[in-house]
């Protein structure tokens, strides 16, 4: 059996390459609205992989259609949720929802490359939201190193001791939505599935948050690698059915995570990663006196930005005389004396 095309090898890898660039970019830029679950733990991704595990068995016993169903809502999300920082969160929910139409329009009308196409661009779109949703939300290198090792083992389990990957993808190949970046068909197509490109994104992010830019750079040099060497393998003919990119990727996460921590480099934390230490700051001496002062006939003080900007009878009354003399932001209001509002810096 001939493997795939060495051109569409080559741009898958190249695809790749690009996607992590692109995220790296996006992260950096954007900031997504974080979930309210706190800082991520070790049983967070022990959680993770068990739906990850889960998953896949599920929609086995699902019809083809409910399975395309439950990823367009998936994608549907994903896709908003890249969108939303670019133009808005309402033209966001409109401009995924159109994809996703197509793309089911296009899977009624029998057009499998529009079908293809968009399924990539939306997936590529909910891979970088969600990595950089995650980098940003506190996750560690450790955890992602935890996270590749258990898939590691599932994959070569659920591929090499078992069928439950190739059934899986034999029944999600074609679909609209499907879980896999595909650059080609065939008999032995030019893809990467989700968990194979989500962890080809995600590690470089994490690892340049967590050790610095030069594990970023390796992160992402490593993979891009890993992907090159697979694709040509492929190419070659040398491997002729599908092989999870984990299988390979999973274990250079490992190693370059003990690689770092060995070399003596500690992990940041998130507040030390986003929140540089505060400025020393003087006391601004007629907020002191203000706070100071024994409450008179106006005992509310408006403070912002370190000076008195209002006062007043009641908090309300201060608030208002803040907003009245060009006060932009809205301001904390504490028991003080009746010292004559000043107006904020310009």
């Amino acid at each position: 059996m001939t493997g795939p095309s060495p051109l569409l090898s080559a741009a898958m890898v190249a695809l790749v390459a690009v996607l992590i660039a692109v995220a790296a970019a996006y992260c950096a830029r954007y900031r997504l609205p974080r979930p309210p679950v706190g800082t991520y733990t070790y049983p967070d991704m022990v959680v993770i992989f068990a739906v990850v595990v889960v998953a896949p068995l599920a929609y086995l016993h699902l019809p083809g259609p409910v399975v395309a169903g439950v990823f367009g809502l998936v994608l549907l999300s994903a896709v908003q949720l890249a969108l939303a920082p670019l133009v808005g969160g309402r033209r966001a929910w409109a401009v995924s929802a159109v994809l996703c139409l197509a793309t089911g329009a296009a899977a009624l009308t029998g057009a499998t490359v529009a079908v293809t196409v968009l399924t990539d661009c939306m997936l590529a779109a909910g891979v970088v939201a969600v990595t950089s949703l995650w980098s940003q939300s506190g996750m560690r290198a450790g955890h992602v190193a935890l996270f590749a090792a258990l898939l590691t083992v599932y994959d070569l389990v659920a591929t090499v001791a078992t069928t439950v990957m190739t059934r899986f993808f034999a029944e999600v190949r074609g679909l609209p939505f499907a879980p896999l970046l595909v650059l080609g068909d065939g008999p032995v197509p030019v893809a990467v599935g989700l968990g194979d490109l989500m962890m080809l994104v995600l590690f470089p992010l994490v690892a340049r948050r967590s050790f610095g830019r030069t594990a970023g750079l390796v992160a992402a040099l490593a993979g891009v690698a890993v992907t090159a060497a697979l694709s040509a393998l492929f190419a070659r003919g040398v491997l002729t059915e599908g092989v999870p990119l984990l299988t390979v990727l999973g274990p250079v996460v490992v190693a370059q995570y003990v690689l770092w921590r060995a070399t003596g480099h500690r992990e940041r934390r998130t507040a030390e990663r986003e929140s540089p230490a505060p400025p020393a700051l003087t006391p601004d001496p007629a907020l002191t006196a203000a706070l100071a002062a024994p409450p008179r006939d106006e005992p509310w003080v408006a403070v912002s930005g370190g000076r008195v900007v209002g006062t007043g009878a009641t908090p309300g009354l201060a608030r208002r005389s803040a907003r009245e003399n060009g006060c932009p932001a809205l301001p904390s209001v504490h028991a003080g004396g009746d010292l004559s509002p000043a107006r904020p810096a310009s």
